[in-house]
This record gives structure tokens, sequence and C-alpha cells, in this order.
């Protein structure tokens, strides 16, 4: 699929997982930045493919270019299943936070958090590991990348959606203004995939709230989430993933006034009462959230705990 232009230095490769592509000119050629990598090895090969097609048609001939880095959002086998590909192709680097990192290297950690333990074939799937590649350098929120054509790349955090997500905003002067693109991660999911999954995977409910407000607070020109169409307009698409999450906590403190339970009946009845029909892999992934729902909940006062005859069954707590 070819790349969008968002302006002059910034493309937006679609695809299961958006691909950003921040591109400066250099004495050489051009630089080439990535924004995550998608799913695997065929994902690699069509963002390479959608970047050749970039510099094709720069004044209608082939331009030099070089991949010089992959920047991780954070470390889900669909954001960097194309490094190994990408990496052994170009010879590039990888950024990724330190928190990020170790899933990079060790992608058997995410099927394993997900599941709670060593998980079933049906887990262990592309869609959660990834062929593991080591990141080149570890970034942190006081990082910052100057490009060849005066352009700058900063990091976000945006903490919640796993340990230690960032967004990339990266922010360039044309001569005339400064033009600014803010690739989200999954920090924001866009309103096609929020509404067909409504109870998607998170860590933190805590902070994922909190990196929402971030975005919304953040000004660029053009917003990227990783699952969505680039935007122009984040408050409508933020405002929706926070209708989501209050959703979902007020449906498990609503089956929970009813009667005390255990996670398997809370997911149940969140699954039933949001006409979701669950397999494996969803049920793994709604089960974990559901999970981290509940920390949040208990740490707000709102649900407590209790264990009888060897079962954990949660309860409200009246206000």
């Amino acid at each position: 699929m070819q790349a969008i232009k968002l302006f002059d230095s910034v493309y937006v490769i679609p695809g299961a997982t958006n691909t950003g592509a921040i591109v400066a000119k250099n004495t050489d050629g051009y630089e080439v930045y990535l924004v995550d990598t998608g799913m695997n090895a065929n994902d690699g090969k069509r963002i390479l493919n959608a970047v050749e097609e970039i510099f094709s048609e720069k004044n209608n001939e082939s331009a030099n270019f070089t991949v010089k880095a992959i920047i991780n959002t954070h470390s889900h086998a669909d954001h960097t299943g194309g490094n190994k590909y990408i990496q052994d192709k170009t010879g590039c680097e990888i950024y990724a936070t330190n928190g990020e990192s170790g899933s990079i290297i060790n992608t058997f950690l995410q099927p394993a958090i997900v599941w709670g333990g060593f998980p079933i074939p049906e887990i262990k799937t592309s869609y959660l590991i990834s062929e593991p590649t080591i990141p080149t350098n570890i970034i942190s929120t006081e990082t910052k990348i100057t490009l060849s054509n005066g352009g700058v790349i900063s990091f976000v955090p945006l903490l919640g959606h796993y340990f230690d997500m960032i967004g990339v905003l990266y922010a360039c002067n044309d001569g005339f203004n400064t033009k600014t693109a803010f690739f989200i991660g999954d920090g924001v999911f866009g309103r096609t995939h929020i509404l067909k999954y409504w109870i998607p995977f998170l860590y933190d409910v805590e902070k994922f709230k909190e990196s929402l407000e971030i975005i919304k607070g953040t000004y660029a020109n053009w917003y990227v989430p990783s699952h969505g169409e680039a935007t122009q307009r984040i408050e409508e698409t933020v405002e929706l993933n926070q209708i989501a999450i209050i959703s979902t906590e007020t449906c498990i403190l609503q089956v929970l006034k009813e009667s005390d339970l255990s996670e398997e009946e809370i997911l149940q009845k969140c699954a039933d009462l949001n006409d979701i029909n669950l397999k494996p892999a969803q049920y793994a992934l709604i089960k974990s959230t559901i999970r981290s729902y509940l920390s949040y909940l208990n740490l707000s006062g709102k649900i407590s705990y209790y264990i009888k005859e060897n079962k954990m069954l949660w309860h409200s707590i009246a206000n």
C-alpha cells in the first residue's frame, strides 16, 4: 500500500498497524526514521516497498535514501514484527524505551503476560510473538533527535496500554511555519477499532486515562494512531476512548452491585453485556484487561475482594 503524505517530510504507511515515515534530506540523499514496523516480515517488506515508492516519485527519478532507524512506540508484536526484516535489509538502528526493550528482545513475554503463565497454543501466534531483535538505542522522554533538515524528534510518555510506551512527536520548519506530527501508538484507538473491540487491551487503566489527557493536550497538525486513520482533530477520538473506559468501569461496578463474583464470572458478564463473542486470543486479552480494571477499581476504593473456599471473589463497596 502506498504511503500517504501528511506534509513534506512526514508520511503514513497504512496497515493493520500504521507505520510512520519521517524523512530528512542530507548531502547524500535522504535519511528515514520509521515508527513501528507491523506484525511480521511481510509487513517489513511492504513498508520498505512503500518507502522506495516515496523516493521513486521525487522528481520522477529514484533518490538515494537510508533507513536510519526504527522507533518502536512499544514492544507488542504488531508494532515490532517487521523489525528484523527491515534491520537485516538496511542495517538500521532500533530505538526503544528501557521498559519496552526486554519484550522486544524476549518476545515470548507478551503472551506469557497476557495469559498469566505458560500460554496455550492459540496464544502463541505471530499476533502476540514477533521475531526478536535487540534495541541499539535506549530512549527516554529526555531524548531528542535532530535531523539533517533541522527537524526534531522528541518523545512523549504515553503509559497505560503497556509498560513504557511513548508517542513520537516530530516538528520541523518549512521556512514559513513549524509543522508537527504526533505518532501516538496505542495511546488512542481509532474510532473503527474502539467501536469494534470496545474493551481494548490495557495494562494500567489509570495511566492510560492520564495518557489520553496528555494526547488531547498536545498540539499537532496531524495525529497518527497505530490503529485508525491519521487525523487533524484528536479530541473526539480521545473522548470516544474515554467513554469506552467509563463503560467498562460502570459495567464491572454494576454486576458487582448485584452479587459478589469471581474474575471469570465478571469477564463472562462484561462480554455478554457488550455482545462480545470470545475466542481464545480475545478471551486472554480481555481477561487480562479485566484484571487491570479490578486492580484499578480496588485501588480507587470502589471494590474489594476476599477469598472464600479457595476462590477469590470481588464485591462492590457501598458509597
